[in-house]
């Protein structure tokens, strides 16, 4: 278990273009001291104005896991939350000149190369870990998602379509948050459905999206000529969503999640009531403590359990 915060060794920049917004955006990772967060900067706007990741900012959770205070906004932050998360980085500094982080190529593994050529720094402070205190049901319809809790972050994870391309309809992923096992699910790229394109572009989203961000699935099968990487990317990546939005905590979660159909929105419902309903104790580790979170296991029907 990481005993200490952690920052990034150094500064790194890169830039891509907006999902939903279609702008190209410049970004800036810079090193932070201890106990400031993930603080997203505005460079674009007057007096380059910042919004820290917290849950009383989520906002617009509409296909993306945005943060708004009423006069700064950013879009799209789960994929870079999730990288930051496994990463254990608990501080950094996100300058960017737009309102949305790029899509880059719809996963988070561009996130795991740039992290790892980086480096990260171990700061004099300890890490607080939000152990969860109760088990916490949130749903909606046929969604939901159960918290219970555990020493360790572990996600047993369902999604359920109905439709006719077989891969989408039902998988299962049985994970244990740790570094090696998110690289092994940061490559799963986000996903819609064909007859979806049309209406989101209508709502203002996806401006950005393409074949080269994002699976796309038809009647049939999906578009993209490179096939999928995963034999379960679908499900993969909404565990990587999942691991984005709880992050957005403020800390890092210990608990047994268990989701069925889950989203941002509901994903974002979750962290808002253990973080309002203070449903969680804030604890330290000492040196030396047990690793508890080996192993990971990838579902089709019947995926096993993780111990």
């Amino acid at each position: 278990m990481q005993v200490y915060q952690r920052t990034l060794a150094k500064e790194v920049a890169f830039s891509g273009i907006g999902l939903h917004t279609g702008k190209k955006v410049n970004v800036r990772l810079v090193p932070a001291p201890a106990d400031t967060g993930i603080v997203f900067v505005r460079t674009d706007l007057k007096g380059s104005p910042s919004i820290k990741a917290s849950p009383e900012y989520l906002s617009r959770l509409f296909y993306a896991t945005n943060l708004s205070d009423g006069s700064v906004n950013v879009q799209t932050v789960e994929h870079l939350m999730a990288a930051l998360s496994a990463f254990g980085v608990d501080n950094l500094f996100v300058y960017l000149d737009s309102e949305e982080l790029p899509i880059l190529d719809g996963s988070s593994a561009p996130y795991v190369y740039l992290l790892e050529e980086t480096g990260v720094k171990e700061l004099s402070k300890k890490r607080k870990y939000a152990v969860l205190k109760r088990e916490v049901l949130v749903e909606f319809e046929d969604k939901r998602i159960l918290a219970e809790p555990s020493n360790r972050l572990e996600i047993d994870n369902t999604i359920s379509f109905n439709h006719t391309y077989k891969k989408v309809r039902h998988q299962r992923l049985v994970y244990v948050h740790t570094l090696e096992n998110f690289k092994e699910i940061a490559k799963a790229r986000t996903f819609c459905f064909y007859q979806e394109v049309e209406a989101l572009r209508a709502a203002g989203l996806a401006k950005g999206g393409s074949l080269e961000n994002a699976i796309v699935i038809d009647d049939y099968g999906i578009l993209n000529e490179g096939g999928l990487r995963l034999e379960n990317e679908f499900v993969a990546h909404k565990t990587l969503d999942l691991i984005g939005d709880l992050y957005i905590l403020g800390y890092p979660l210990l608990a047994r999640i268990t989701a069925f159909r889950t989203g941002h929105a509901l994903n974002a419902a979750l962290v808002k009531r253990i973080y309002g309903e203070k449903l969680y104790e804030l604890v330290e580790f000492e040196e030396g403590a047990a690793e508890k979170t080996k192993g990971v296991a990838f579902g089709g029907e019947e995926a096993p359990s993780v111990n």
